[in-house]
């Protein structure tokens, strides 16, 4: 299990877990500390933002993948 998560995928995984975990925390401060909270508009603007980034990441971590495996043949 460790060397899972400490191989280059692995490291993915636990980063793209961590900004999960970044966002949902940092949405909570901003509903908590905005006066009126977050509004409609500006939580769909920031999930369609963290949205657009984790597809990044997904493309990334496709095309790394493509390229592991052309190696190893």
């Amino acid at each position: 299990m460790r060397k899972q998560l400490t191989s280059d995928l692995g490291v993915y995984a636990l980063s793209g877990l961590f900004s999960l975990v970044v966002f949902v925390v940092a949405l909570l401060v901003l509903s908590a500390t905005l006066p009126g909270g977050l509004g409609d508009r500006q939580l769909v603007g920031l999930v369609v933002g963290y949205l657009l980034f984790v597809a990044v990441y997904a493309a990334a971590w496709f095309i790394y993948t493509g390229i592991d495996a052309r190696e190893e043949v």
